[in-house]
C-alpha cells in the first residue's frame, strides 16, 4: 500500500501560482495550534478538532487530520494562521488550501453513507488579534468523490512511473560492479563495514588520507544497500564545491553502468549562485522565473528527472528551457531523486533543512557527510545569529520606506540601543533580550501585512528585515547550556549575537533521522573528542585508514627550534626565511607555505625578498606569489593554475591556513611537492571560544581542546593534505613550531603520518635524504 497524506497530495496535484518571499511562514506551529484551539473553543458537542480520516484509491492510502468538523451543521474547516494579509495568501496559496479542504470533505463522505453535500471553509487567522477570514464552498458528495478520485489519479499515475523506475534501479544496483578497475583492500575493508552502517542503521566516523577514495567507498556501498532493499535514499553533504564535484563523478560512474537514466541524481547548488536574476527577492513582479513556477514545474521536473543526472548544468539547461526558478526546480526534482549531493545547511539547518528529504516513498535514507572536521563549527554557525544596530540604521535611512515600517524598525533600534547601557565596548553577555525579539516580531508581523511593498526601492531593508528575522528565529530554538546571548560594540557599532556552543545534540538529533551515516574526513584525530562534539559517546564506532599506501610517500618533519609563538614572530623571521628557501631548493617541484593570518604572511614575504632573486644549485630564480585578502574568483583560479605548473623555476606560494587554498583544494600532486606549516595558528583568545570551552567542560571533554586546539590541528592537517594527494606521488611536509613536537597537539595529527623530529639546521639534508630515497 503507497501512503500520501492530504498536505502532500494536494500540494502535488493542485499547486498553482508563483513563488513569493513574502509567504514564508512567519508563525511558529505552537503559536498557530493555540490561536486555533482558542477560536474553536466554545463549539457544540457535534463539533471535533483534529478528527483523523483515511480512504483509499486502488492501492493508494490518503490520510489526515481535519482542522475542524461539525457533523451536525455539515461543515469541514481547514485553518490557517498567519500574519500575511489573508486575502493575498489566499491568492497566493489557496490552490492548496482549499484542495486539502475538498479532500478531507470526500474522505469524510467516503467514511459516512449519511453525507449528502458539505460545506467546506478555509479559515485564515492571526496569530495576534482577533482577524479572521473565511472562503466557503458547497459540494455534493458526488461532486466531491469525484474530485477525491480525479487528484489521486494523477499522484498514482506518477506513483506508478516512480516506482517502475525504482524497480528497475535496485535490479541494476544488484548487478553493479564497482565502476574502477581495481578495489584497493582499505578501501574494500571500510566498504564492508559501511555497508553494514547503511544496512543496519549505524554511524561510523571515517579518517581516510586525501587519494584514498573515500568518496567512493561511501557512495558504493550505499548504492548496494540501496539494490538491495535497505535504503531508498543516499544524500551526500559536502561544504566545498571540489568535495561536490568528486561525488558527482563518483554518481555518475555508477550511473553509467545503469541503463535508461534508472539511477537519478540531483545536485542542489545554493540559490545565490544558481539564481538567474542575482539581487533580486523570489517576486513574480519582478522575476518571470517566480511568475507562474508552479504551472510549469512540473513538465520541467518530468524533463529533468528523465535525464537521470542533474547537476548544476543540467539544471540551469532545464530550468531555462521551461522559464522556471532553478533553485526552486532542483529542490522539486531533489524531493523525487535516488541520491541528492547538497551542502551541510540543507540538512542541518533549522531554516532551510530540506524536509523533503524524507518521505514516505524515500523513507530510508543513508547520509554522508564529507570534511566532518568542519561539522562541529559549521553547525554552532548555523545555530547562531547576529543583528548589528548599523545594519537597522541602514534600512531606517531608507527615503521609501513605509511608516509602519518605519516604525517598527526604530522599535528594534531602540531595543538594541538599550543592550549597551552602561557597558564598554567589549563582548560580553547579556540575559535574553525579550524586547528586542517582541520588537523583531512585530517587524515580520508588519513586512507580512505590507501590501505592494516595491522591495527593489528597499534593499537595505529588505537585508535588515531578513537579518532580523534570522536573529528571531534563532532565539526560538535556543536552548538553555548550549546557547549565550552576546552583545559587543556601541553607538552605531553595537551587535547583538546568538551564539550556540554545543551544537552536539542537535548533530545527533539530526543523524538520527538517516537510516546510516558516515562521518567522514581526512583529519579526525583524536576520533573520541570528534564523536562527542557531535553529540555521540566517545567510544562510538570509527574507522581509519592509511589508504593503503607505503608511509615512504609522505614525509612529515617536526622542527621543533624554531618559535612561532607571537612574542619570538619578528626575530624569528630571517631564520624561517632561510629555512623555507633551503627546503624549496632542495625540493623536486613547487612549495605552498602556510601562516595563521595575513599580518604574519605579509611580514614573512617582505622578509623572504632578499631570497626571491637567489640562484641555488643552478635551480634558477625563485618565483613568489602571496594570497591577499578578498581574492577575487578569478585571482584564486590563477593561482591554483600557476602553482599547479611544473617549471624549471621554483614556484612558492604563501598563503593563510584555514583559507581558500590550504583546504579543499586540489592541486597537481606532480607539481606541488612541498608543504611547510609555520605554526599551529591557534585561534585567537576571544569571549565566545572561552564559552565553547566552558560548555565542553560541562560536556566531559577538554574545553581548550574543543575551543582551541581542534580547529587549529585541523587546518595543519588539511594544509598538508594538498601534497601526495593520489598513490603514487610523493611529498614532504615540514611543521614548524616547538608545540608539533608536544603529545598535546600530536595527537590531533593523524596517526597513520610518520613524524620525524629534526632542527631547523637538518631540516634540509633531512628532506633532501627523503628525495634521495624515491
Amino acid at each position: 500500500m503507497n501512503r500520501v497524506s492530504v498536505k502532500e497530495l494536494a500540494e502535488f496535484a493542485h499547486r498553482r501560482g508563483h513563488i513569493h518571499y513574502r509567504y514564508q511562514s512567519a508563525t511558529l506551529a505552537l503559536e498557530g495550534i493555540a490561536r486555533q484551539k482558542a477560536w474553536q473553543q466554545g463549539r457544540g458537542e457535534g463539533y471535533r478538532r483534529e478528527h483523523r480520516v483515511a480512504a483509499t484509491f486502488g492501492d493508494l492510502e490518503v490520510s489526515g487530520r481535519i482542522d475542524g468538523w461539525d457533523a451536525h451543521a455539515g461543515v469541514v474547516e481547514e485553518v490557517k494562521t498567519t500574519r500575511a494579509d489573508a486575502e493575498a495568501l489566499h491568492a497566493q496559496m489557496g490552490d492548496v488550501h482549499c484542495a486539502q479542504a475538498r479532500l478531507y470533505g470526500a474522505m469524510l463522505a467516503l467514511e459516512q453513507d449519511a453525507i449528502v453535500r458539505l460545506l467546506v471553509r478555509v479559515v485564515y487567522l492571526h496569530p495576534d488579534a482577533p482577524v479572521e477570514r473565511s472562503y466557503e464552498e458547497r459540494w455534493l458528495r458526488r461532486d466531491l468523490v469525484t474530485y477525491f478520485e480525479a487528484t489521486c489519479g494523477v499522484y498514482a499515475a506518477h506513483l506508478a512511473l516512480v516506482r517502475a523506475r525504482l524497480a528497475r534501479r535496485d535490479a541494476a544496483l544488484r548487478r553493479l560492479n564497482f565502476p574502477y578497475a581495481a578495489f584497493r583492500t582499505e578501501q574494500r575493508r571500510l566498504a564492508k563495514h559501511l555497508y553494514r552502517g547503511f544496512r543496519d542503521g549505524g554511524d561510523w566516523l571515517v579518517e581516510a588520507p586525501t587519494g584514498a577514495g573515500k568518496t567512493m567507498t561511501s557512495v558504493f556501498p550505499a548504492l548496494k544497500a540501496m539494490g538491495q532493499g535497505a535504503l531508498d535514499r543516499l544524500v551526500y553533504i559536502t561544504s566545498r564545491t571540489t568535495g561536490q564535484r568528486a561525488v558527482e563523478d563518483a554518481l555518475g560512474r555508477a550511473a553509467a553502468a545503469i541503463p535508461g537514466a534508472a539511477l537519478v541524481t540531483v545536485t542542489v547548488t545554493a540559490k545565490e549562485r544558481i539564481c538567474f536574476v542575482p539581487g533580486t527577492p523570489c517576486d513574480p513582479d519582478r522575476c518571470e522565473f517566480a511568475s507562474g513556477y508552479y504551472q510549469r514545474m512540473p513538465a520541467a521536473r518530468r524533463a529533468l528527472l528523465e535525464r537521470g543526472r542533474a547537476v548544476r548544468q543540467d539544471v540551469e539547461a532545464v530550468a531555462e528551457q521551461h522559464r522556471v526558478c532553478p533553485f526552486a526546480l532542483s529542490l522539486d526534482a531533489a524531493a523525487w531523486a535516488d541520491a541528492v549531493v547538497c551542502d551541510y545547511n540543507y540538512v542541518f539547518d533549522p531554516v532551510v533543512r530540506l524536509t523533503r528529504l524524507h518521505s514516505r516513498l524515500f523513507a530510508r535514507v543513508g547520509l554522508v557527510v564529507d570534511e566532518a572536521h568542519q561539522l562541529g563549527d559549521r553547525v554552532r554557525d548555523m545555530l547562531s545569529a547576529k543583528l548589528s544596530r548599523q545594519t537597522v540604521k541602514a534600512a531606517l535611512a531608507e527615503k521609501a520606506l513605509p511608516d509602519n515600517l518605519a516604525k517598527r524598525f526604530r522599535s528594534v533600534d531602540r531595543a538594541l540601543a538599550a543592550l549597551a547601557r552602561g557597558a564598554d565596548e567589549a563582548a560580553r553577555l547579556i540575559p535574553k533580550p525579550e524586547a528586542l525579539c517582541r520588537a523583531i516580531e512585530r517587524l515580520a508581523a508588519a513586512f507580512a501585512t505590507e501590501a505592494g511593498l516595491d522591495t527593489e526601492a528597499l534593499p537595505r531593508a529588505v537585508d535588515a528585515y531578513w537579518q532580523a528575522l534570522g536573529f528571531g528565529r534563532a532565539a526560538e530554538w535556543a536552548e538553555e547550556g548550549a546557547f549565550h546571548y552576546l552583545a559587543s560594540g556601541r553607538g552605531r557599532g553595537l551587535c547583538a549575537q546568538l551564539a550556540c556552543t554545543a551544537p552536539g545534540a542537535h548533530i545527533h538529533r539530526t543523524l538520527a533521522l538517516f537510516q546510516g551515516t558516515v562521518r567522514q574526513s581526512g583529519t579526525l584525530a583524536p576520533a573520541s573528542l570528534f564523536q562527542c562534539v557531535h553529540g555521540f559517546d566517545a567510544d562510538a564506532p570509527a574507522l581509519s585508514s592509511d589508504g593503503g599506501w607505503e608511509a615512504e610517500r609522505l614525509g612529515v618533519f617536526a622542527v621543533s627550534d624554531l618559535s612561532t609563538y607571537f612574542r619570538d614572530r619578528k626575530r624569528s623571521l630571517t631564520a624561517l626565511a632561510t629555512l623555507i628557501d633551503k627546503l624549496a631548493a632542495t625540493t623536486p617541484g613547487n612549495a605552498l607555505v602556510a601562516l595563521p593570518s595575513f599580518a604574519y604572511l605579509a611580514a614573512l614575504e617582505a622578509r623572504f625578498e632578499a631570497f626571491r632573486r637567489r640562484e641555488r644549485d643552478g635551480g634558477g630564480e625563485a618565483e613568489v606569489r602571496c594570497q591577499t585578502p578578498d581574492m577575487a574568483l578569478v585571482d584564486r583560479q590563477e593561482f591554483i593554475a600557476w602553482l599547479n605548473q611544473t617549471r624549471k623555476t621554483r614556484r612558492i606560494g604563501f598563503v593563510v591556513m584555514g583559507g581558500v587554498f590550504a583546504e579543499s583544494v586540489d592541486f597537481d600532486s606532480q607539481a606541488l611537492r612541498l608543504a611547510v606549516v609555520v605554526g599551529p595558528g591557534l585561534p585567537p583568545r576571544s569571549l565566545l571560544r572561552d564559552l565553547v570551552a566552558q560548555d565542553a567542560e560541562r560536556g566531559g571533554m577538554t574545553g581548550f581542546d574543543v575551543a582551541y586546539r581542534q580547529p587549529a590541528m585541523a587546518r595543519v592537517a588539511q594544509t598538508v593534505g594538498r601534497i601526495a594527494r593520489t598513490p603514487g606521488q610523493r611529498g614532504v611536509a615540514v611543521l614548524v613550531d616547538p608545540r608539533f613536537a608536544a603529545p598535546g597537539y600530536r595527537a590531533f595529527l593523524p596517526s597513520r603520518w610518520r613524524i620525524a623530529s629534526v632542527r631547523a639546521g637538518q631540516a634540509p639534508d633531512a628532506v633532501a635524504a627523503f628525495w634521495g630515497r624515491g
